[in-house]
């Protein structure tokens, strides 16, 4: 039976039972692989004389089927035939018939034909005697208690690595505990200044502020100090040496933060004034920062107006240092109160060089961001009075000296379209206060608002000749 079972699956998978036809094998999946291949490794385990008698066994007795009795039939036939090929030939498949059947028949000498009686009947049955000693034999019973164990076990296997593969990709993967851990940061919170404390610049109702998590290793004592549109600024004591700095990071991380930044570092590191804010260490990694010489106050924080001869003495000094940056082809383009700080002695310097630009470049800006009130004309309409320049910086001076001695600019139009509109087309209100030098100062600071660039002092130099006249 083993043999016809084989013959009719062949038949079957190459299409023989329905001529014409070729049947593929559908696909395999590695799961049913796996699968398959648990079940063949159970099968195994069964011993193989068992399963065979246990196939057609009924109870604890063993039937013959109808392919043992073709068998036992065609092996008749075959004694009574002459041919020793014929012979062996129905005797193995005759033999493979009954063991299929699961009864042991002995056939002895099949080979001698001498001892095969070639009478057809006497054959036959001598043949059936063999088979009813093999019903008297007792049949193995089929152990399908433990080939259910095993199936189980197998089954249960396969779940599992199905559940193991299908969480490695859902989830992420972790770094291995054996590795160096990463280090938690928490930002540290900066309380702003009390309002009581002298270098507190800002209204006591502003929240705390961050400090980024990677400089805290160098500085401590840090404390918040203001903020402006792209950056905040911070005191503290250096942690290696305990000298008292100005930390300077920005509020955003986007491309016009990281222009202002950049042009910090490239050009205002390369100036040293008395004059100019000095710059001690800048970077842009772990995260953007400047640390710079830390000024006390603003000349913002100054109630304005002041006197003709503090004023004087303050925009003489602020021309200085932008004196020296012109002559070393840096223009500032941002000359207001907040960007003028004040030392403990009262020596202004000037800060924020993130709008400056080399006096040579001459590429339109993408950075459009500067203080309305103190613009200057060829800042609001380039095209009009020309690209903005060294004569720019003294536009601004002019605005800053007028607002010194007045207590206001030139220009406070409310609506921005109003103030662009007098800063190109309007001139200035006439300024008044009381002083020695009224007429002179008032020269020099028409000549510096003139809306024409070129109607201006050539040069900051100039400007200066022009104050120190005054004693």
């Amino acid at each position: 039976m083993v043999h016809d079972c084989c013959l009719s699956r062949r038949n079957n998978l190459c299409g023989r039972g329905n001529p014409g036809q070729v049947r593929s094998a559908p696909p395999i999946s590695p799961v049913l692989c796996i699968c398959l291949f648990l079940l063949l490794f159970a099968s195994a385990l069964v011993p193989a004389s068992a399963l065979a008698s246990g196939l057609h066994g009924t109870g604890n007795r063993a039937s013959v089927t109808p392919a043992g009795e073709i068998g036992i039939t065609l092996l008749a036939i075959a004694s009574s035939s002459q041919s020793p090929v014929a012979t062996h030939t129905t005797a193995a498949f005759s033999a493979a018939s009954v063991s299929s059947a699961g009864a042991a028949l002995h056939l002895v000498s099949v080979n001698n034909q001498s001892s095969i009686t070639p009478t057809r009947t006497n054959r036959i049955n001598e043949l059936r005697q063999e088979l009813v000693q093999a019903e008297n034999r007792r049949a193995i019973p089929f152990p399908i208690f433990r080939v259910a164990i095993i199936l189980v076990a197998a089954f249960a296997a396969v779940a599992a690595l199905v559940y193991i593969l299908y969480h490695r990709r859902s989830v992420p993967k972790k770094k291995s505990a054996n590795g160096p851990a990463a280090p938690v940061l928490k930002a540290t919170i900066v309380e702003p200044l009390p309002s009581d404390s002298p270098s507190a610049n800002i209204p006591a109702t502003v929240p705390a502020v961050p400090f980024p998590p990677s400089l805290e290793q160098k500085y401590r004592e840090i404390e918040f100090i203001d903020e402006g549109g792209l950056a905040r600024v911070f005191r503290a004591k250096r942690a290696k040496d305990g000298t008292l700095v100005a930390v300077k990071v920005p509020i955003r991380y986007d491309e016009l933060t990281g222009t202002h930044f950049i042009r910090d570092i490239t050009l205002w590191q390369g100036l040293h004034h008395p004059n100019i804010i000095e710059i001690y260490a800048a970077n842009v990694l772990p995260v953007p920062y400047i640390e710079m010489e830390y000024a006390r106050s603003s000349l913002a924080a100054v109630k304005f107006p002041i006197s003709e001869n503090e004023a004087l003495a303050i925009i003489r000094q602020i021309a200085r240092g932008l004196a020296y940056a012109h002559a070393h082809g840096i223009v500032h383009r941002d000359i207001k109160p907040e960007n003028i700080l004040i030392t403990d002695d009262g020596t202004p310097k000037i800060t924020d060089w993130g709008l400056a630009r080399p006096v040579t470049d001459t590429r339109q800006s993408s950075v459009i961001s500067f203080s309305p009130a103190y613009a200057a004309p060829e800042q609001l309409a380039p095209g009009r009075y020309g690209k903005p320049g060294p004569r720019t910086d003294i536009y601004q001076l002019g605005v800053l000296l007028y607002e010194m001695l007045t207590g206001t600019v030139p220009f406070r139009n409310e609506g921005l379209l109003e103030l662009n509109h007098a800063i190109q087309d309007k001139a200035p209100p006439t300024p008044v206060w009381a002083g020695v030098h009224v007429d002179r100062i008032h020269q020099i600071m028409m000549k510096c608002l003139a809306k024409n660039p070129a109607d201006r002092y050539e040069s900051v130099a100039a400007l200066i000749v022009d104050l120190d006249s005054m004693g």
